[in-house]
């Protein structure tokens, strides 16, 4: 966070951002933005927590909300981490095709997203232009830099932070256990229960589990995986990163999860909510909870829409 912020500060600071922003207002018109929503983009491809707070340069508040939920349908750099990992388990040198297919998607999401969103956060009628000056090249200023890119993460990071440890609270309690075992867990319950529904969508409750996971973070993904299905470590603490993911994950995981299903859970989770920090920025630069529970809702029925619809293709593939 404290990077990105830094590197497009800097951008900001000498003046070069605004340019960016020109080359790809026509673009970014055909989604119902300005061309200074851009920067959020490529902001949120590195952190969506970036990109959420990059849209502040928008003037229009409709336009601003349109933006952080077109920035939600950008795979974070911890998604572009965790991706390859399973497709590379799964799917061998076929992996590189996975990938291609989640980039082509996204830019189909996003126009779905737009169509969804854009009539009544940005009217045709109400869309605003981008009119702004060009700014001259200058150097920056170093301390204003550095005092604004700290002061912009520690404000995240302590909004952040409290939403966290509320939803990592009742994961703890639903997955505590006094022998580490996850079948005496009450989330394994909850799990083997549901599983008929979460069939649906192509997911067992493992999979599906691990996907409710990457919405606090997709980090957690492998190491829920693996305490579930190798029983490394509890539940909890895969969830908030302290258990790392078993050596073995790769050589468990293909031999009971079929490809079918392990390519739904690779787009479900790729195209849920990015994870709660995300969704507690985004409630803070909209100021409006309503938005922030919609666009979320909206992400994770989208996620298990699409995880249905790419199951049942791979049955027909493999």
């Amino acid at each position: 966070m404290l990077g990105i912020t830094f590197v497009f500060s800097f951008m900001e600071e000498v003046g070069y951002m605004a340019r960016i922003s020109f080359v790809f207002d026509n673009w970014m018109s055909k989604l119902g933005l300005q061309g200074k929503s851009v920067m959020a983009f490529f902001m949120g491809a590195g952190c969506t927590i970036g990109g959420a707070a990059g849209t502040r340069v928008i003037d229009n508040w409709g336009q601003r909300v349109l933006a952080m939920a077109l920035v939600w349908a950008v795979p974070c750099g911890a998604t572009w981490s965790l991706m390859p990992t399973l497709a590379s388990m799964f799917f061998g040198k076929g992996a590189i095709l996975v990938m291609i297919a989640i980039v082509c998607f996204m830019f189909g999401f996003m126009a779905v997203t737009a169509k969804v969103f854009g009539p009544k956060l940005a009217p045709a009628a109400e869309r605003t232009g981008m009119i702004m000056e060009m700014p001259p090249y200058h150097r920056p200023r170093w301390g204003h830099l550095i005092r604004h890119t700290l002061n912009h993460a520690w404000d995240i990071f302590r909004r952040a932070v409290r939403v966290i440890f509320l939803v990592a609270l009742v994961f703890w309690i639903l997955s505590y256990t006094s022998d580490g075992n996850v079948e005496n867990s009450i989330i394994y319950k909850i799990g083997t229960f549901i599983e008929p529904f979460t069939r649906i969508f192509g997911l067992g409750w493992q999979t599906f589990m691990a996907f409710v996971a990457s919405a606090l973070s997709k980090e957690a993904v492998l190491g829920v995986l693996s305490s579930i299905y190798t029983n490394s470590g509890t539940v909890f603490d895969s969830t908030i990163g302290v258990a790392a993911a078993s050596a073995n994950l790769g050589e468990v995981l293909p031999t009971v999860i079929s490809k079918a299903e392990a390519l739904a859970f690779i787009f479900a989770t790729t195209f849920n909510v990015p994870c709660v920090m995300a969704l507690a920025s985004t409630y803070r630069e909209t100021h409006s909870l309503k938005w922030t529970l919609r666009i979320a809702a909206y992400y994770t029925c989208m996620a298990l829409l699409l995880s249905c619809v790419i199951y049942h293709i791979g049955l027909l593939i493999f």
